[in-house]
């Protein structure tokens, strides 16, 4: 562990960036160079390399972040007068060698030199191109339990300068968001490094310029002033997603007059029995799944060219313990009570990107990519009433009501538990059922996760094989499905017109179908 110069300046901690392009080692090294008629020239180029890795047993994270306080401690105390903020960028792909780091990176955060306190970026090289990227997250609550949730409280948050260049390169930033990307790819590798670049040319007066590549080609060394410290090992980004600036606008968008429009208000749930026992399998977290599912079918292109507008709220206890009910979308969307789905596309706060093998019709897989844009992180929170949360919904409604009289009747999905009283369920539904536009009243849908386990049921006839009372009160306050021979006729023959739009321990998985076909010309 130490600093690794090679050639002239081997063995020196410090080298001012105007010296490297004299020091370093060159390579050749062949590029394909784009043609205008599409194909590819090779081409040699001179390649600079000022480090050259030294495979050596496992990488001691401890010594190394003591070993950069060290760095900086010296170089601030040289530089006392001149100092810029530094940054320390930690580029890794497995466990330390020495134990955890926490106390030596805590440590590290805290030193505060005259040019301020490090900035430190973790980025967690992915072992496999199938694992899912996490890009700069602003909750440590949703993260994986184990080294994604570790990684946030050993990272800084991002400055303004490094979040405007992101969102430049259409990664999702928000204010709170920590300098941190697990299971990065090489695209998300290549981005941390060029921060660096970022960061320096800000601190010396450099920042109305500065512009983050995406390609991964060689960057020119940024003007001296501040250090930039790299500690070898890797972390992941999402470099996927596009981000825009918020709308401050909350209205209903309007469209084109007299086009048909429908409206989807998702209810959340965010209730657990134990809101701090850090189960990622919790009811919470899947319903939000379902609800960014939900989300991303109405944005969809089966619907894309439709115009339905989408609602979000949640509901849980506060930490005073009463009800904490809010409007939920967040990031470019954050301050809108309604959002049309054609803005959700550019409106995610991340995207999570997976992959699944399913069978090829003839013996073998298939392999699926599939990306889920996250438009949303809440946390499981205790039990509260849903009054509040349909009160809520109930005053979206009315309002886009009456700016869309002749619009379909809205449809609200509650995501829940399932543990509230009968009594609570009528007067919380009520509020929203008593709603209406010309074309009818406004329908109730429900998905139900439980937290103990409980039989399964998809849009069931009646309420007699539900298990609890509970469970029935939910299937009493669900409303018909809409258009159902068409669900029925796309291969869901268990769909009949005395079918809920209730569902327990499943998948809801007809809303978009529902705007979709009453929206589309016949």
């Amino acid at each position: 562990m130490g600093c690794r110069w090679l050639g002239g300046i081997a063995g020196r901690e410090f080298v001012a960036s105007d010296e490297l392009p004299a020091s370093a080692k060159l390579e050749k090294r062949t590029k394909s160079v784009p043609q205008p008629d599409g194909s590819f020239d090779e081409t040699t180029i001179d390649f600079p390399v000022w480090y050259e890795p030294v495979l050596a047993g496992k990488a001691p994270q401890i010594a190394a972040f003591k070993y950069c306080h060290d760095l900086i401690t010296r170089w601030s105390a040289a530089h006392a007068g001149s100092a810029g903020q530094p940054i320390v960028i930690h580029v890794f792909s497995g466990a330390s060698g020495d134990g955890s780091p926490q106390m030596a990176i805590d440590e590290l955060l805290r030193l505060d030199g005259p040019g301020g306190k490090p900035i430190v970026v973790q980025c967690h090289m992915a072992a496999s191109s199938a694992l899912i990227t996490t890009a700069f997250p602003a909750k440590q609550a949703f993260l994986a339990a184990g080294l994604a949730k570790e990684l946030f409280s050993r990272a800084s948050e991002i400055p303004h300068l490094m979040g405007d260049a992101l969102k430049a390169v259409r990664a999702v930033v928000q204010p709170t968001s920590r300098a941190v990307v697990h299971n990065a790819k090489m695209a998300d590798l290549f981005r941390c490094l060029e921060l660096a670049k970022c960061h320096v040319a800000g601190n010396t007066g450099g920042g109305a310029a500065i512009q983050v590549r995406v390609n991964p080609v060689p960057v020119t060394p940024p003007p001296s002033g501040t250090p930039a410290v790299a500690v070898p090992d890797a972390h992941t980004v999402n470099g996927s997603t596009e981000s825009h600036e918020p709308d401050s606008n909350t209205a209903a968008p309007t469209g084109h007059v007299g086009e048909p429009v429908g409206l989807a208000v998702i209810i959340l749930d965010r209730s657990v029995a134990d809101p701090f026992g850090g189960s990622l399998t919790n009811p919470c977290t899947r319903l939000q799944e379902a609800a960014n599912e939900t989300l991303r079918q109405l944005s969809s292109k089966q619907c894309l060219e439709l115009a339905i507008d989408t609602a979000i709220v949640s509901y849980g206890a506060g930490s005073d313990g009463q009800p904490d009910v809010r409007s939920t979308f967040e990031g470019p969307l954050a301050g809108k009570l309604i959002v049309r789905n054609s803005e959700l596309p550019n409106g995610a706060i991340r995207v999570e990107e997976s992959e699944s093998e399913v069978p090829n019709g003839v013996g073998g897989l298939i392999t699926i990519k599939k990306k889920t844009p996250i438009y949303f992180d809440v946390e499981p929170a205790g039990a509260a009433a849903p009054q509040g949360a349909f009160s809520a919904a109930a005053a979206i409604i009315a309002d886009w009501c009456g700016q869309h009289p002749s619009g379909l009747p809205p449809i609200v999905l509650h995501l829940t538990r399932g543990e509230q009283s009968a009594a609570d369920l009528e007067a919380a539904i009520s509020a929203v059922t008593s709603l209406a536009t010309s074309a009818g009243p406004t329908t109730v849908h429900t998905l139900v996760v439980t937290e103990t386990p409980c039989r399964s049921a998809a849009f069931p006839e009646t309420q007699n094989d539900l298990e609890t009372d509970a469970l029935r009160a939910l299937w009493q306050t669900s409303g018909p499905l809409r258009g159902w021979e068409a669900l029925a006729a796309a291969k869901r023959p268990y769909i009949t017109a005395a079918s809920r739009g209730f569902v327990v321990n499943g998948k809801f998985d007809v809303l978009a179908e529902e705007f979709a076909n009453a929206l589309t010309p016949s």
